[in-house]
This record gives C-alpha cells, sequence and structure tokens, in this order.
C-alpha cells in the first residue's frame, strides 16, 4: 500500500507517523511546501519574544522510515488515475497514491490595504516569516489584529521593553472566540505589562518614507511605529482540494464525514483544512488548532488503513499564556450561543487561585456556559496557575455529559501550595446550580 500525505503541519506529522505504526510495510510519502521538516506555530511568539531562538525550531533533515519531500507543492489531484502533481525545483513530477491523506492546513489573511509591502511589516506565521520579522523589528511596534497569536506577540515584546500598541477592529479581543467578563481580564492585564490595547479601532492604510514604515494609519488616527506586526487571522488552505474536485463546505475547508472521508472514497482531509462537525452545535467548522489537528491527524491514518473511528466533533480546547496569566477556553462560548440564536445559562465565579494565607496567590476567573437543564456546554478561565488542567477536566466534563449539578459534587485532589481546598470549578458549579435552580 502506498499513502501520501500532502502537507506535514501537526495533522500530516501525526497522520504520517501513525500510518508506519498501523501499516508498518507500507510506503508513507509526504509532499511538504516548505524547507523544514517540521513547523511549530505556536512557539513562534516566544522567538520573536527573545526567549526562543528561531535555531531550535528548524529541522530540514527528514528522519525515519516515512519519505518526506521537502520544497514541492502539490497543485492538484488526479483522482481518476490517483496520482497528486506538485512543483520542486522548477519542474514537475507526481507520485502515485492508493489512499491520500490532505492536510495543508491553513494560509494567512492579510488586509487589501496601501503600505503592506513597506519595510517593517510582517507579520507572525512560519520560522521564514519570523526570520524576516526580526530582522526589522524595531522599538516602536504596532501589533495589529486582537487574536490569540496578536496577544501573546504584544505581550512577549512588552516584556523586552518595547513600545506596543495592541490594535483590534471589533469592541473586544478575540471577538467570537471569548467572552466579556474573560476577554476584559486579558486586555486589562496587558494594559499593567505596557501595552496600549486599541479596540474599535480598524487599520486603513499603512504610511512610510523611502520605502520604510512610519505610521499605521487607523479610523481613530495616525498611530507612530517603525514596525507593524499583522496577525488579523487565517483561513483554510484548500485551494488544491477546490482544483481537484473536492467537495468545499461551507467555512471554506474540505467537506468531510465522520470518518474524515472527503467526496472522494480514496482521500481524507485533517486538521485546520477539514470541515467537521463542531460537538456542541453539530454545526461545520474548520479549528485552526494544533490539539485538534493532532486527534484528527491520527483518526484519518487508523481510517485510511482499515479501521472505521468516528470522529465525535471538536471541542477545540486552547491556552494561551499573556505575561504571567494563562487564559484558556473549550466548547460554546456565550457570544456564538447568541449567535446561533442557543439558550443557555452563564455564570462567573472570581475567587483565588490558592489559600488565603499562602504567598503568591492570585485571582482566577471562571465562566461556565450550559444549557438550561445544567449541561455544560463551554467554560473560559484564566488565571496565574491551574489553567491547563481545568480546561483538561472540562474537555473531557463536556464529552462525558456532566452537570453542573454532578461536578459540584465531585472530589478534586488537593495540596494548598496549588490549589485551595474547594477548587473554583466546584464553586462556580455550586454557584450556577443554586442561582437557577438546577438542584
Amino acid at each position: 500500500m502506498q499513502y501520501v500525505v500532502v502537507g506535514h503541519g501537526t495533522a500530516g506529522q501525526t497522520a504520517a507517523a501513525v500510518l508506519k505504526k498501523v501499516d508498518p510495510d507500507s510506503d508513507v510519502y509526504v509532499l511538504e511546501k516548505g524547507k523544514y521538516v517540521s513547523n511549530h506555530p505556536c512557539s513562534l511568539p516566544a522567538v520573536v519574544g527573545g526567549r526562543l531562538s528561531l535555531e531550535a525550531l528548524e529541522k530540514t533533515a527528514p528522519k525515519g522510515r516515512i519519505n518526506i519531500i521537502l520544497e514541492a507543492e502539490a497543485y492538484k489531484i488526479d483522482t481518476e488515475k490517483k496520482e497528486v502533481y506538485f512543483n520542486k525545483e522548477g519542474s514537475s513530477d507526481s507520485l502515485y497514491y492508493d489512499k491520500l491523506i490532505l492536510t495543508t492546513g491553513l494560509r494567512p489573511v492579510f488586509p487589501r490595504i496601501e503600505g503592506m509591502g513597506l519595510d517593517g511589516v510582517g507579520t507572525v506565521w512560519d520560522i521564514d516569516t519570523v526570520k524576516r520579522l526580526l530582522n526589522m523589528l524595531g522599538n516602536k511596534v504596532a501589533v495589529v489584529g486582537g487574536s490569540a497569536t496578536g496577544i501573546e506577540v504584544a505581550a512577549e515584546l512588552a516584556k523586552t521593553g518595547r513600545e506596543v500598541i495592541l490594535i483590534e477592529a471589533l469592541e473586544q479581543l478575540m471577538p467570537g472566540k471569548l467572552d466579556p467578563p474573560i476577554s476584559s481580564m486579558i486586555a486589562r492585564t496587558l494594559t499593567k505589562m505596557g501595552v496600549k490595547v486599541m479596540l474599535k479601532t480598524r487599520m486603513e492604510k499603512l504610511e512610510g518614507s523611502g520605502g520604510k514604515l512610519s505610521y499605521v494609519v487607523t479610523n481613530s488616527g495616525k498611530i507612530e511605529a517603525d514596525t507593524a506586526i499583522v496577525v488579523i487571522g487565517a483561513k483554510p488552505n484548500s485551494d488544491l482540494a477546490l482544483r481537484s474536485g473536492l467537495v468545499i463546505g461551507e467555512t471554506g475547508a474540505v467537506k468531510v464525514d465522520e470518518y474524515l472521508y472527503t467526496s472522494d472514497p480514496n482521500i481524507l482531509a485533517a486538521g485546520d483544512v477539514a470541515e467537521v462537525r463542531d460537538f456542541v452545535t453539530g454545526h461545520p467548522t474548520a479549528t485552526g488548532l494544533a490539539s485538534t489537528a493532532v486527534v484528527q491527524g491520527r483518526i484519518a491514518a487508523e481510517n485510511v488503513s482499515g479501521t472505521n473511528i468516528k470522529y465525535k466533533g471538536a471541542l477545540s480546547p486552547y491556552i494561551v499564556p499573556v505575561g504571567d496569566y494563562w487564559f484558556g477556553g473549550v466548547g460554546l462560548s456565550a457570544s456564538k450561543a447568541d449567535k446561533l440564536g442557543m439558550d443557555y445559562l452563564a455564570f462567573r465565579f472570581a475567587g483565588s487561585d490558592l489559600p488565603r494565607y499562602m504567598p503568591g496567590r492570585d485571582t482566577f476567573i471562571t465562566w461556565l456556559i450550559t444549557d438550561r437543564r445544567g449541561k455544560i456546554l463551554g467554560a473560559q478561565l484564566f488565571g496565574r496557575r491551574g489553567v491547563r488542567e481545568r480546561i483538561l477536566f472540562l474537555t473531557a466534563a463536556i464529552y462525558a455529559g456532566f452537570r453542573v449539578q454532578d461536578v459540584r459534587l465531585m472530589e478534586f485532589a488537593y495540596q494548598p501550595e496549588l490549589c485551595d481546598l474547594l477548587d473554583p470549578i466546584t464553586i462556580t458549579a455550586e454557584g450556577m446550580s443554586r442561582k437557577y435552580r438546577l438542584l
């Protein structure tokens, strides 16, 4: 059996590795358009801030029994002949496949405005874009886009002593993903770090002198900057699928079924390029998260090699650093529920992450979303410690169908140097159960 994986991001790396485990006698080929074997986009903000070297992320030599062809950009799949065509070093070539897994990921979105080509304008997307950014990084930096990447980059650069402004066109950071109780905490934390957060501020053009950036022009006026880092979003990189006749879903990603098969029976899709079902709402979604891509890459590889594992749907858990704090979420947000016209309950609890007698204790914010019967649908957290493990628990809780009435009576491990005796999740579940008379 010969498998071809197109794209070697998180989903592609996982799929290729799992294929060799479940079908060790097979031939596995990977077509990767970049020159690096692996890419670690979640680590790039730390590189921009100087906490991590760019060299630590670079890996150019393929290893193992997987045939990785670098700088090979696939441009068409002939589904009748079962061949994928690609360009490498100026010439065209092709590979036969018995089964193919499409993992082409996302591509960045840039505004079509004047000045994007000025020296001093860059982004944080991959190793090459960060290399270019580091060579032109100045002291007055405007980060354009209040995404998770924008927040991380702004926080990292503030630690270096630079003058940083974070611009977001809408009324809050991470709109749609975060709800106001958590988003406002992030904005306050950034402000305390020295970042000037400008909401409802839309970039209209970039101005420069002698080919170099001087100002970011917004609806609120000109902002002096010698560097503009544009991170306003991304969309599924589904052009190859579209050219090859595969069905594209309403999100712009490749439509797949519950086993991750595309409209062609010999091609699966996984990761950011795949349109899957949201676990909570049942609506189509494309996640853009490495944690989701790992699971989908594994399921795609196991299914293409002969099993039948259903993908349950995406819950999209995430966690993001901001200075000395962390925030994260999973499942449904209240703003998403409002947009979909869903009926829900919401509850916020602000408490302490450690007992009152412990030094270094700090505020911990818990925000829960449930249905009218108390079934947990989503959560968002903010704090200095303990965010990730609580996101893990809440992810499992949503998959298992837990209600807040159940969670309030659950046992949680306690150690005063790590947490308070009554966990914030327990207190939130108790408060929610009583406020909405769910007992």
